[in-house]
């Protein structure tokens, strides 16, 4: 009996600390919709046009891949809590001197602390994953991340665009990302055990990432992360093509926002509960070319129902695509899953860097023209299906 009770014990301890960083993971995610929510206000107050706003989150992620590649060494030695709430810490700062910033250079500058926060957070929580649960529960947990992103922008877009009828951009922050983001540092400090995981013998890190680039599959998995990320990029802009193109407001076109997001909500959940049925590569490959397909159309439909529903559509799809992949990536190389999961957040930023910066240059070089914005970002999704076929499941007999 007392076995059966330790075992719970341990079983429920597990899923304390997976909750509590879902949560820090929840609380990253928001800045991201805020500056998508709010990037006509943001180039206002700043006087820049809405491509150059957009790539606040650009030197963010770009900021991402330096730390990303550092984690990636760090990653298969011992996960020390301090790092992790030092993460949390950093990106409350970002938060904070945001709300500050007298300029548009300034708030660049503060990505430095946002992105290094969002890297640690996002990267060390799909590794405690690979780490602390059976195979059988990680689909399920990894689609819990997504979760947390599809929670945080059903929330942040209404939120933001509430706040902001009673103050400036700068409320939304003080108001609500700050104040989570200390909840998020104390339960981190609180909760999270002194070492997130251990290995049983320290691996050089040469043969971490020889284990890496010597298999075609991860390889072929690492080049679909950057193309997959350019779907994620989409809400970065959808808002700001509703309130230009449908001449919607802040509070409507927030709303469609958090429509897409209860889409691509239920797509995870529902991804993490038949991935182990369908496969994670068929899921994957299934999903990302539909959703690939709905993000190339969309913004071309005169019908304002008619064009949300089919976002809505292409967020869902999105969702369970991405459930079946992560987990995919997650298994490449089981012996440093820590490894891979760092070096795949750096192609992650890679993604991201290259998606914003070639979606601002578009809006400002063809007048705001969203359309091919979003020919790009579906064209990406929808390429991320044939180079699927390079990888395999190592989970699959």
């Amino acid at each position: 009996m007392a076995t059966s009770e330790s075992s719970f014990d341990k079983r429920s301890k597990r899923y304390l600390i997976l909750a509590v960083m879902i949560l820090s993971f929840f609380v990253v995610m928001t800045y991201n919709y805020f500056l998508s929510t709010l990037l006509v206000e943001i180039a206002g107050t700043f006087k820049v046009s809405i491509g150059t706003a957009s790539q606040i989150a650009t030197v963010s992620r770009f900021v991402g891949l330096v730390i990303g590649f550092v984690l990636s060494f760090l990653a298969i030695r011992f996960k020390l809590k301090s790092v992790y709430v030092l993460g949390t810490v950093f990106f409350a700062l970002g938060v904070l001197g945001s709300f500050f910033a007298p300029n548009f250079l300034s708030i660049v500058l503060l990505q430095v602390l946002v992105g290094t926060g969002f890297t640690v957070v996002t990267v060390f929580t799909v590794a405690l994953i690979g780490e602390t649960l059976p195979l059988k529960e990680r689909g399920f947990a990894v689609s819990l991340t997504y979760v947390a992103q599809f929670i945080a922008n059903i929330f942040v877009p209404p939120i933001s665009s509430s706040l902001v009828l009673v103050g400036t951009w700068r409320t939304v922050l003080v108001w609500f990302i700050l104040p989570l983001s200390v909840v998020s540092i104390a339960l981190s400090w609180i909760f999270l055990p002194s070492k997130l995981y251990s290995f049983s013998a320290k691996p050089q890190y040469k043969e971490a990432f020889k284990r890496i680039i010597i298999n075609r599959s991860a390889i072929a998995c690492l080049a679909c992360v950057s193309l997959l990320t350019f779907l994620f990029i989409v809400p970065t802009y959808a808002v700001t093509f509703y309130r230009m193109d449908f001449h919607q407001t802040l509070k409507t076109a927030a709303f469609y926002s958090s429509i897409s997001a209860v889409g691509g909500l239920a797509g995870a959940l529902t991804g993490g509960t038949v991935v182990n049925r369908v496969g994670r590569k068929t899921l994957a490959m299934t999903m990302t070319l539909v959703s690939g397909l709905f993000a190339l159309t969309f913004s071309f439909v005169p019908n304002l129902l008619v064009s949300v529903a089919l976002w809505t559509a292409g967020t869902l799809t999105l969702g369970m695509c991405a459930t079946g992949f992560r987990s995919l990536v997650l298994e490449q190389v089981p012996g440093f899953r820590g490894s891979m999961m760092s070096v795949a957040d750096m192609f992650r930023s890679i993604g991201f860097i290259t998606g914003l910066a070639i979606g601002g240059l578009l809006l400002n070089i063809y007048a705001n023209n969203f359309h091919l914005v979003m020919i790009m970002y579906g064209v990406a999704g929808i390429a991320v299906a044939p180079v699927l076929l390079l990888s395999r499941d190592p989970c699959v007999a």
